[in-house]
């Protein structure tokens, strides 16, 4: 595997990660909605939109570590990253190598 290929999947990962941070926001400035916020699956497809449905607290909890992504089962690459928490609906995961690193200089 190239460190080309990590920091480009690394960079999706991160792009979905300020997509979840404009929802965070979002659910801060107007307030919760009834029903817990659902943020997406901050994995390393590009063309993965599923929804991950995690408290504000533990989201929030996530971002304390700027290597730290929510994924849901089954979508934690092995090669980039290892899994720091696993619940049944996600999975906390932390990036590694160069992964990590461009995880790391975007926060």
């Amino acid at each position: 595997m190239s460190s080309l290929w990590e920091q480009r999947a690394a960079r999706n990962e991160v792009l979905f990660r300020e997509v979840n941070e404009n929802i965070a926001r979002l659910e801060d400035r107007y307030g919760g909605s009834a029903q817990q916020p659902v943020f997406i699956c901050e994995c390393s497809n590009d063309s993965c939109t599923e929804h991950i449905p995690v408290d504000a607290e533990t989201y929030q909890r996530v971002r304390e570590h700027p290597r730290r992504f929510l994924v849901l089962p089954g979508h934690v690459d092995e090669t980039l990253e290892s899994r720091v928490e696993v619940h049944p609906a996600y999975v906390i995961v932390e990036k590694t190598g160069a992964a990590g690193e461009v995880a790391e200089q975007s926060s």
